[in-house]
């Protein structure tokens, strides 16, 4: 439990948080400096938050029961994943982000193919982002239940209010400040953290050793070679784009170059970092023995070690998880934000809006969208942790939202149709491996069946559609301009945003 100490350093991390938000809006002059920092965010700064906001409280929560559970595997499951995402994406997509001249993930969608595509991407990816928001702040809620034994409707509720209101002053600017001051503090933390528990443990090969037979392989039950595969395929698509606030990180950097550097240097971080998170949890048979709920474990440990270091530590590790997992919504929602106004409200409701009047309405829907987040936290409590419904449903449906939206960069010959096809086939795919085939076959349907599947078929509709369908020559002639811009992409930058 905290500590006055504990407490009292969580206010001034706060107040610290307060002052970065304060500090990020007077760097708001247009709804471009709100929404995509004006392509002016330096690399570096955009790739640790990149890193810092794919993790949340999610990565000790829903993946300390993974750890805890199978062990080296978890490692497996998240660091090498991500690396080869982001080695992909530093050439692939990354570059091709920072070269449109574009607000939102979804905006280039209209020219790629056309705007009811652009509409019904904005529409379905919005609805899907709650499900991975609410894990997120239902992980966060964890954390802060486990030290101070609070309610867990009532820390969603108070930490969604808090996330809004923050987000609301400073846009993106504000989660990329947060992230970089985040990610100084539990660096910080971790170098005394993981080597007191190392200690406690006999060092590597003690920690090693005392782990159970079964968890000691880079695979598991849980995290197999077939799932692995599939999996690596969700995360290429996720970090990449596929989760839009990550896509905002490489929109808002102004050269392709440099875009390349920040995806490249995020999947370096993802490679080697997630082991400072493990080993405490690896360390925890040893340390606590049996754990009742293993969504705790990372916190058991930190309040058995971190007091022995230094008053307050605990605290500012709650802190300073809570200042991720808030820098993490923060992403996601201003990027629901950002694409309800500028692909939703205003090009289907008001294409003469006034640069003030979207920044009025960016900002309310941030607080719409934040309140659905807190109901969509409440309803994770009763979907069985937020490992289980992560990999259950966000995992699952991300493939016919982001596939369309990824590949429309890089192959030219597919058209709206194959958007559309690849969108509820995938869809479609989905609800049949999942509900339909155990209906039928009488077995049991698993995240490699149904989201395979459901990949693999929204995969093929999609290309064979580039070899079966024509463009007229007007559309033929936009789409050929289109992918111009991606001529020499190591070259040039883009000074300025679109209206």
């Amino acid at each position: 439990m905290l500590t006055r100490i504990d407490v009292v350093v969580v206010v001034l991390y706060g107040v610290l948080v307060a002052f970065l938000g304060y500090y990020a809006k007077g760097m708001i002059k247009s709804s471009s400096d709100y929404f995509c920092g004006n392509k002016r965010v330096p690399w570096w700064l955009a790739a640790i938050s990149h890193h810092v906001s794919g993790y949340s409280a999610f990565a000790f929560v829903g993946l300390g029961t993974l750890a805890y559970g199978s062990g080296l595997s978890a490692w497996t499951f998240f660091g090498p994943p991500i690396f080869i995402a982001m080695v992909v994406g530093s050439l692939i997509w990354a570059p091709r982000w920072s070269r449109m001249k574009i607000f939102t993930p979804v905006e280039y969608l209209e020219t790629r193919y056309n705007k009811f595509i652009r509409q019904l991407f904005a529409w379905s990816g919005i609805g899907i982002k709650f499900i991975d928001e609410g894990i997120k702040l239902y992980s966060l809620a964890v954390i802060v239940h486990v030290a101070t034994g609070w309610p867990m409707p009532h820390v969603i509720i108070a930490c969604g209010i808090v996330t809004i209101v923050y987000l609301f002053l400073g846009g993106l600017w504000a989660t990329v400040l947060t992230d970089f001051a985040q990610f100084i503090v539990q660096f910080g933390i971790t170098l005394l953290f993981v080597p007191m528990v190392l200690h406690r443990v006999g060092g590597i090969s003690g920690l090693y050793q005392q782990m159970p037979l079964d968890q000691r392989g880079l695979f598991s039950a849980q995290v197999s070679p077939t799932f692995l595969f599939v999996y690596l395929f969700v995360i290429i698509l996720s970090y990449n784009g596929g989760t839009w606030g990550l896509a905002q990180r490489f929109i808002s950097i102004g050269k392709p170059r440099e875009a390349r550097k920040a995806a490249f240097f995020s999947g370096v971080l993802y490679l080697f970092y997630p082991l400072a998170v493990f080993i405490p949890m690896w360390a925890a048979h040893s340390l606590l023995g049996p754990v009742e709920n293993t969504e705790h474990t990372y916190m058991l440990v930190a309040e058995k070690i971190l007091p022995t270091i230094a008053p307050g530590l605990l605290g500012l590790m709650i802190a300073s998880m809570f200042a991720s997992t808030m820098s993490m919504l923060d992403t996601d929602i201003h990027a629901m934000s950002t694409v309800f106004t500028h692909d939703i409200y205003r090009r289907s409701f008001n294409q003469k809006a006034s640069d003030r009047h979207l920044l009025r309405v960016g900002m309310s829907a941030t607080v719409v969208l934040g309140a659905l987040t807190i109901a969509s936290a409440l309803l994770t409590i009763h979907m069985q942790g937020a490992f289980n419904a992560m990999i259950e449903w966000f995992a699952a449906i991300l493939g016919p939202v982001s596939l369309p939206l990824l590949l429309g960069m890089v192959f030219r010959k597919p058209t709206w149709r194959g958007a559309l096809l690849a969108w509820i086939f995938g869809f479609i795919a989905f609800i049949f491996f999942k509900y339909g085939w155990p209906l039928i076959t009488g077995l049991q349907s698993t995240f490699v069946l149904y989201t395979g599947m459901e990949l693999l078929i929204s995969l093929v509709v999609f290309l064979a559609d580039g070899w079966l369908s024509k463009r007229s020559p007007e559309d033929e002639k936009r789409v050929q301009e289109f992918f111009r811009q991606f001529d020499n992409i190591d070259s040039g930058s883009t000074e300025s945003i679109s209206s």
